[in-house]
């Protein structure tokens, strides 16, 4: 049993093409395509969105986004709550934080939204008894798992 260097599919011996991409399986490696059959690039942008990197590049999106729609939701409670002024600290670290994660994959933004998230929580806790904002503090974790994961991929990457 031999894998297809393009799609990495298990292929028979005796086969001359991939059934699945119909890649030539006796064809010399391409020596520029160090990872997987992604051919090299040079910035850590373009290395997320190699396919290969495509799950991790969209849960770092999501916990943006997520960020983004904390921050509407706060903005409106804040109307029906009358705590407006108050609430647009609150709204400007949730859309910074949530930019810098969702566009530059930021793993300081990542910690910091999940240290704002987990001490804003606790003091929610402390205020009226009960746990509230718990959906920016999963949004943080998840945002500090995959940007350290990016940045792992694309250490190695670097290395190949």
């Amino acid at each position: 049993m031999k894998y297809c260097p393009n799609c990495n599919q298990p292929c028979e011996d005796t086969e001359t093409f991939c059934g699945n991409c119909g890649a030539n399986l006796n064809a010399a490696p391409d020596p520029s395509a160090a990872y997987g059959a992604a051919p090299r690039v040079s910035t850590k942008k373009e290395f997320l969105n190699l396919p290969e990197n495509k799950k991790v590049k969209n849960e770092i999106k999501t916990a943006g986004i997520i960020c983004y729609i904390c921050a509407g939701i706060t903005l409106l409670a804040s109307f029906a709550t009358n705590t407006f002024p108050l609430s647009l600290l609150d709204v400007a670290i949730l859309v910074g934080l949530g930019l810098g994660i969702h566009l530059a994959h930021s793993r300081v933004c990542a910690i910091i939204l999940t240290i704002y998230a987990a001490s804003s929580m606790i003091i929610g806790i402390i205020q009226t008894g009960r746990p509230s904002g718990y959906l920016v503090l999963i949004a943080g974790i998840f945002a500090v798992i995959y940007t350290f994961k990016a940045e792992k991929l694309w250490k190695q990457y670097q290395q190949v």
